[in-house]
Parts: structure tokens; sequence; C-alpha cells
């Protein structure tokens, strides 16, 4: 049996309206880029001056005078990989009518010497470290992104970040590491690594590109990601996290534990990472609204999507109604009320407040239409022939269109 777990508790989820102008599905454009972009020089970890470029990608054709724009960073252990890795998700962001950016950060940190190199770390500091220069990074490409905004025709109330692993940790950090009280000690002046001193690595806004526009980002896509300190979430934060990691993920746990924690050799000299499902809990047990995060946890033990096109498709789906300006602004109020039960479903699914009679399909979360039909205000729809899974009913209407998810047990 496929094991799709969703961590939300909810049973019923809100839906949402589209159009043809902010559908954001594949294939919709074609797309141009700009690359190697220089918006940054600070110094690395050895002290030596690193130059940060930026690769940026956007629609051609898109009737939207101002879109949305998704920043990603690289995963790689904050000691290898590059921005180029992403560069085929921000295609096909750019074909799908989102403007995507990929980011270089400052990565490596010391190892323990004696031949010990990373991932081998000489200490939990230098992993804090190298998370908090990643993150001010981020928050400097996001201010230099929104510097020329009218350059590449950014919405600066749509800007997203993104990013995988270490990249993830790097984006997590930068939308919710902002205020000068939740910097990491370790980000102060601390003891060296030998004789090679560890000065104070700046405030939590970094220095990059302070031109009068702000890091605020309204959602993250978390994939596989961490936090080093849950409590940088508070009461006050509305930033939309749509996650995703495997329940056993080895390398950055979904759970609360040192990374790479099969490996005591490596991970002894690892803080603590708060993956996926510890941020879960933390946006649920502050009350979060509902509408701003969504995970999904998937049976496995790899450090690694089990479906890139799902995941990807998975997380837009969740940030359609951030992204879809129009769709907040225009949400209808008969269909808003519409309810999916019983959620999760075994063998029938129940609509309850629908307002008329409607057509419908169901897809699977790589889009995929499983069934489709005509639904009446009394009539159940029959769904005991499909696998464990989450997969979205789509309700047409004469001027509007209703996506609900549900999830069959």
């Amino acid at each position: 049996m496929k094991s799709y777990i969703l961590i939300a508790i909810s049973l019923l989820f809100i839906g949402y309206q589209s159009n043809a102008q902010c559908n954001y599905d594949k294939n919709s454009y074609s797309f141009d880029k700009e690359t190697a972009v220089l918006y940054g020089v600070l110094p690395d970890y050895r002290g030596i001056m690193d130059s940060l470029y930026l690769d940026i990608y956007w629609p051609v054709g898109s009737p939207e005078l101002e879109k949305p724009i998704i920043i990603w960073a690289f995963g790689g252990g904050f000691f290898q990989g590059k921005r180029q890795d992403f560069a085929p998700i921000c295609e096909e962001m750019a074909q799908r009518g989102i403007i995507s950016a990929t980011i270089d950060y400052r990565i490596g940190f010391d190892g323990p010497g004696f031949g010990l190199n990373p991932p081998f770390a000489f200490d939990a500091a230098e992993i804090i470290r190298a998370g908090y220069r990643g993150a001010t990074d981020m928050k400097g490409a996001i201010r230099y992104l929104k510097a020329h905004h009218k350059k590449y025709e950014i919405d600066l109330s749509r800007v997203w970040l993104g990013g995988a692993s270490a990249g993830s940790i790097v984006a997590l950090n930068a939308a919710f590491l902002n205020k000068e009280s939740e910097k990491p000690k370790e980000a102060g002046a601390i003891g060296g690594v030998g004789a090679k001193e560890r000065p104070d690595l700046g405030p939590i806004e970094g220095t990059l590109n302070v031109n009068g526009f702000n890091s605020e980002v309204q959602g993250v896509l978390n994939i596989f990601g961490a936090l080093m300190d849950t409590s940088s979430i508070d009461p006050s934060d509305r930033i939309a996290v749509f996650s995703y990691h495997q329940s056993g993920d080895p390398v950055v746990p979904c759970q609360a534990n040192r990374p790479y924690y099969p490996i005591p050799l490596i991970s002894q000299n690892y803080p603590t990472a708060y993956g996926s499902c510890v941020i879960t809990e933390r946006l649920q047990n502050l009350q979060i609204p509902e509408t701003h995060w969504e995970t999904w946890i998937y049976t496995g033990t790899e450090h690694a999507v089990h479906n890139q096109d799902a995941v990807l498709n998975f997380m837009i789906e969740q940030a359609k109604p951030f992204l879809c300006k129009n769709i907040l602004a225009t949400k209808d109020q008969a269909t808003s009320q519409i309810l999916v039960f019983p959620n999760p479903a075994q063998s029938e699914l129940h609509l309850l407040n629908l307002p008329g009679d409607c057509n419908y399909l169901i897809k699977n979360i790589a889009g995929q239409i499983l069934q489709k039909g005509k639904v009446e205000t009394t009539t159940p729809i029959y769904v005991e022939h499909y696998q464990s899974g989450i997969y979205f009913l789509e309700l047409h209407f004469a001027e509007s269109r209703v996506i609900k998810k549900w999830i069959k047990k």
C-alpha cells in the first residue's frame, strides 16, 4: 500500500476558485533567463571574499503584469552543491507563469582535522554559523530582487522562498529569523578553530543590499529542511509553509534529531535540527491558520523526493490561494462554504453546502485525471477503488472552479 500521510489533523480543507488567468499549470508559457547576476560579495568561513550570483527565469507570454517569484537555495550539506542544481525547477516554474531565481550562498565549514573534512564538523557551532551565513545571504538576494522588481515584473507581495535539504534550512531561517533577538549565540564572536578566529557574523538581516526594501516573504516551499530553533516561529508570523519530508530521512531528520543521526561519528558534532514534522507541530500548537501550512510526510527512508513532479505539484497546489491574488479577492461565498466529508474517506465522498449540481474531476497529485462525472447535491462520489493517498476533487460551476483536497484511507 502506498503511504501518503498528511500531518495536518484537519479533516476539512479550504477550497479555492481559479480561472485561466491564474492556474500555474505546467508548460503554459515559454521562458527567458538571465544568468550570473552578481548580487553581493562577502567573506566565507575562511575569511576569503566570495562572489555571490543568481540566475533568474521568467515566463514569456504571461498575462500578469506583476508576477510571483520563488527564490530557491540548493542543497548539499553546507559544503557542496551549486545554484545551477535548481535550473530545471526554475525553468518549470517560469513555464508555469512564476518567476524563479536560484542563488549562490556561502558554503563551507571547518572539519575536526586529522584528515576529517565535511560532512564532519569541528563542532555544532560550525553548522549553525553555516546556516546563518546562508540565511543572511538569501535575505540579501531578496532585497536585491525586490529593488529590481520593475525590471523583472515581480509582485512584491508574492515573494516566496524554496529549497531542498541545506537549501531549505537556509530558506526557512531566512523567512523566520526576523528579529535580532532570534540571532543564535553561535553566530556571534566565539572561540576559534585552532588559530583561526570566528568573528561575529553580523545582524540578523545581514549586510547585503540594504537598500530600503525588506526581506519579508509570503511563504516557503520546504523540501526536507529544518529549523535549528522552532521558537523563531511565533504567533505573529503569517508566513505560509508547505513542506515535504520522508518519515525516516537519515540526513535531515523529520523529527527533532541531529543530522546524519544514523552515523554517530558524524552526527556527534552537529546541533539538533527540527525537521518538517516538528515545524508542523509548532504551527499547530500556535494555532497558525490552516490555510498557511500543509505537510506531506511520505513513508520512506531516503533523503530525497520519491517523485519530483508529484512533490512540485503538491507545493504549487498548496500555494495557489496565495500566488493567485485574484482568487483571494474574488472568492464566492456560496462555493467557499463547500465541505468534503468524511475526510479521510474510505468508500464515499459527500459534499456539504453544495449550491447546486456540477461536474467534477478527481485528480492525483501528479495532475492526472482519474475520474469525472456529474455530482448532485444529494448523491455521493464513490472512491472505494482508490489506493491510499492524497487526491484533489475539482468542482466545475458555470463561472468558477473549486478544488478540494481529500485523503483516501
